[in-house]
């Protein structure tokens, strides 16, 4: 009767489904969402008011995010078949690039100001600690993404130094090329399949991108977008904490 009991027992358990991870959207979106409350409160008070000028830092932040996959694509489809298309590429890649830093810049001295107003003289301590809280972990995501927007410009910078491969212009008449392909200062960028090639643009090439779809999510085009992700994650929890602390409602 026992052995019976615990048979049906451990077939119940087993029968249970196993909790599922949520989908990587649903997990973003709770990053997302919070943050971007926080355009959207009534500035009632004076503290509302220092939760809501941080929008312009917030609105950045993200924007860079989904911005991020077009420096991945620029890089992937850099053309090096002739003087024209490379041209072509280096003049996106340039522009891509220019807006990716503008993002990162934007807004950090509204999140510093957010900083200075829970640092002033009768903030409330569970106010100023959520509002340290955010500040920090958003300017720290905003440092994190110049630093990779920098080292996307040294990989660009590889790619434009490299040589044009016409028909009389072979990869072994340059000796020296060698040192342009998959250099560590490339390869630390973290793009998936290691560093561009110094190549021209073949069908070979498109073989190399089946994954490019996938890579496009958001937080997972490059390696170093997961300490972004951690940052905004932890502004995002604070944010809402904040929020709560001063009764601030969305419009």
């Amino acid at each position: 009767m026992l052995a019976s009991f615990a048979t049906a027992s451990l077939a119940g358990a087993r029968g249970q489904p196993s909790p599922t991870p949520a989908p990587k959207a649903d997990r973003n979106a709770a990053i997302i969402d919070p943050l971007t409350e926080i355009g959207r409160v009534r500035a009632r008070t004076p503290y509302c008011a220092a939760l809501a000028g941080a929008r312009l830092g917030v609105d950045a932040a993200i924007t860079y995010q989904y911005a991020v996959p077009t420096l991945y694509r620029d890089l992937r489809y850099f053309r090096l078949d002739s003087y024209l298309t490379k041209h072509q590429s280096e003049q996106r890649t340039e522009h891509d690039l220019s807006s990716l830093w503008n993002l990162a810049t934007a807004g950090r001295a509204e999140v510093q100001a957010l900083r200075s107003a829970a640092l002033a003289p009768g903030v409330d301590e569970a106010k100023r600690t959520e509002m340290l809280g955010f500040a920090n972990a958003l300017d720290g995501a905003k440092a994190r993404q110049m630093e990779l927007a920098r080292t996307i410009a040294r990989t660009y910078a590889i790619l434009a130094e490299a040589p044009v491969r016409l028909i009389a212009n072979a990869p072994s008449d340059d000796h020296g090329a060698a040192a342009l392909r998959g250099g560590p200062r490339a390869a630390s960028i973290g793009l998936p399949g290691g560093a561009p090639t110094a190549q021209p643009y073949t069908s070979a090439q498109m073989e190399g991108l089946e994954d490019h779809s996938r890579e496009q999510g958001l937080f997972g085009t490059f390696g170093a977008e997961s300490f972004i992700r951690d940052d905004l994650q932890e502004a995002a929890r604070h944010a809402t904490a904040a929020m709560k602390l001063g009764s601030c409602t969305e419009l």
